[in-house]
């Protein structure tokens, strides 16, 4: 057992022979702000080592005020990449001081985790597949929990099962395979070792989502006053805030409250009243609008609803919603009961209405109807939305309560990401740090190209013919892979019909089309097949993708896996009425600055994302191509380490092929 009264520091925890330039300094800064109980914020390039600063600067801290480290990724390679430097810390330190273990677990949503065939087979979303779940346990149906449990009684402690767990980190892939051997479940044996662990990784809905945020501390058993947070590619936190605090209710969602509500005798009528007056109100919706998302009055259509059930007031509806809450609940431990499958749809109906009306008055709330085409795009679906438009609403609280957060990103605006995040508003002191690049200027070159602009009001055949002749000069030049994503799918198919596939094929290369609605596992062969380019000789590959795609953020290209990087097109989203409805409020909390945080910010945030694709590591060479002379307005918008290579190429024949050639061709 560790001495908690050790003096240990950072440098106890660096497991590498030597710091990259700057690396000591920020670990230390960190340290001391973490102490302090500061929100901190590193704004640092991708080959910083931000993933060992974090846990080198953190751990003493934890270790010393007996806290836990939630560290929070967006995907499962960043999770493994956790675990690896975690491995290498807690390798050293054993040398080091024997007396200090230092262990780790990565851990996935029930439906990664889960080994059990009846679950896998119906493909649920993650809150029925907790009904399943839980189904399955009550009645004894799963093997995998039943081994498990018996193992733990058996034991009479859970890490006993797998007593190796304690002493290194695991990542989740090790952790399912020790089950599949021992037909345990992993899913809840990762969360009978929460409590046992001194970093958990997991994705943000472990935190940010109160449902979930409320069970997952029971497990780990700390409060979250107790806990660091460590946010990883924080910028998406800003989405992923407003989300969990938005609701949504559709077609099928009714469909399936009305098949619950039938099977209640008492007070049924109402209800299926109720569900029938929503169900008529959105199949009307669908055959007059015509845009895919159209405000709605919230006070409007929640004194319609009252008028049409005939209450008298507000107060009688808040009864029905309560009841029919209580029906939801009810009738799902009559399902358990019958080993039937136990959704709660009808709570899932009383909780958005209950939201609504806590919501209806409120600013910073945006009520919409959204038109949808269904899988097989015969079809249209309309539902009916809660839309969340201040992300404060949520981190505030989480900020304000956590120990200390470290938030890092290689792409972030330390001033748009500050007020969007309330991070001067949370009590605590806050400490911003911005790292300087570590990469030598030789390996990157960056350019904003001239003569296109991708405005709506551009886009004919000239244009693109433009785009594609400039296109062609990149391949040209880049012996291997190269990355084009566009501002949007639009763009994407107007390339494609005016003819870039026969460009690519001119430069002895093979085009990859990311297209909407590809599952996890289409597009991670499609990936692979575009980085397997890289081994043809005198060729390669070029990936045909979007800005905000999983491709031009979530995923690495090191090395030839992706030479060149050219954004086409300034990505903005269209400026739907939500949008507009952001712009407006931001402007009213955040000194007239709405256009610049809820319209220019996110789309400038897409391209540096996608800017960062081809540059990994500091042996990596990549060059950067800005198609869209808007680039140029927004200069001072691109991150910074890309912003200092920049050059303006002009609108003119093999300009790019003069800057990129020599570049490539040395």
């Amino acid at each position: 057992m560790m001495n908690m009264k050790m003096n240990l520091t950072f440098k106890d925890f660096f497991p590498y022979s030597e710091y990259r330039k700057g690396q000591e300094t920020i670990i230390k800064q960190i340290e001391e702000s973490a102490f302090q109980k500061r929100n901190i914020l590193l704004s640092a390039p991708n080959g910083t080592g931000k993933t060992i600063i974090a846990l080198s600067a953190l751990l003493p801290v934890a270790i010393k005020n007996n806290l836990k480290i939630l560290y929070l990724c967006r995907t499962h390679s960043q999770n493994s990449r956790v675990i690896k430097e975690l491995i290498k810390i807690s390798a050293v330190i054993s040398n080091r001081h024997k007396e200090v273990r230092i262990n780790g677990l990565s851990i996935r949503g029930r439906n990664e985790m889960c080994l059990n065939e009846n679950l896998i087979s119906q493909h649920p979303n993650p809150r029925d597949s907790m009904s399943i779940c839980r189904d399955l346990r009550k009645n004894r149906s799963c093997r995998y929990f039943v081994n498990l449990i018996k193992k733990k009684n058996e034991l009479k402690n859970p890490v006993l099962i797998s007593p190796e767990t304690l002493d290194k980190p695991f990542d989740a892939d090790v952790l399912i395979n020790l089950c599949q051997d021992k037909k345990l479940c992993p899913y809840f044996l990762s969360k009978f070792l929460l409590s046992e662990m001194q970093v958990i990784i997991c994705n943000y809905q472990w935190v940010f989502n109160p449902f979930i945020r409320q069970t997952f501390l029971k497990f780990i058993g700390k409060e979250l006053q107790n806990c660091i947070l460590v946010l990883d590619e924080a910028h998406n936190l800003i989405d992923v805030s407003t989300e969990v605090n938005s609701l949504r209710i559709s077609p099928y969602l009714l469909a399936r409250c009305l098949t619950d509500v039938d099977r209640i005798r008492a007070r049924a009528g109402i209800m299926r009243r109720f569900i029938l007056l929503l169900q008529n109100q959105l199949d009307k919706k669908k055959s007059n609008l015509n845009a895919a998302e159209t405000p709605i009055k919230p006070e409007k259509i929640l004194n319609s609803i009252i008028t049409k059930l005939g209450y008298a007031d507000l107060t009688q509806f808040e009864t029905l919603l309560q009841e029919i809450d209580d029906y939801g609940l009810a009738l799902q431990e009559e399902k358990i009961v019958n080993g039937e499958f136990a959704p709660n749809f009808l709570s899932s109906l009383a909780e958005f209405w209950q939201k609504w009306i806590r919501c209806y008055s409120l600013e910073n709330y945006f009520f919409c109807y959204t038109l949808r085409s269904t899988h097989n795009k015969r079809k249209k679906s309309v539902s009916i939305e809660i839309v969340a438009l201040d992300p404060r609403e949520v981190t505030i609280p989480l900020l304000s309560t956590c120990y200390t957060s470290l938030h890092l990103s290689g792409t972030i605006n330390p001033y748009v990401y500050n007020h969007l995040m309330g991070l001067m508003k949370t009590g605590k002191p806050y400490k911003g740090i911005i790292a300087d690049s570590p990469f030598k200027k030789k390996n990157i070159r960056a350019l904003i190209t001239e003569g296109v602009d991708t405005r709506r009001k551009n886009r004919t055949p000239k244009m693109f013919k433009q785009m594609i002749e400039k296109v062609d000069e990149v391949l040209y030049c880049t012996p291997k892979n190269v990355g084009i994503f566009c501002a949007s799918y639009k763009i994407l198919k107007s390339l494609l019909n005016h003819g870039i596939e026969q460009v690519v094929v001119k430069n002895h290369k093979k085009l990859f089309i990311e297209k909407p609605g590809l599952s996890a596992s289409e597009n991670a062969y499609l990936i692979k097949d575009f980085k397997s380019m890289t081994s043809r000789k005198n060729s390669g590959g070029v990936l045909l993708g979007v800005c905000g795609g999983r491709n031009s953020e979530g995923e690495d290209y090191p090395g030839d896996y992706m030479n060149s990087v050219v954004i086409a097109g300034f990505p903005y989203h269209l400026p739907t009425p939500r949008v507009n409805a952001k712009i407006q409020y931001y402007d009213s909390v955040f000194d007239h600055q709405g256009w610049e945080f809820a319209y220019l910010y996110p789309a400038i945030q897409r391209a540096n994302q996608a800017s960062g694709r081809p540059i990994r590591k500091l042996t990596d060479k990549g060059a950067i191509i800005f198609m869209d002379t808007r680039f140029k307005q927004k200069y001072n918008w691109i991150s910074d380490w890309v912003r200092k290579e920049i050059d303006v190429v002009p609108d003119r024949k093999n300009a790019i092929i003069q800057k990129l050639y020599p570049f490539w061709h040395p």
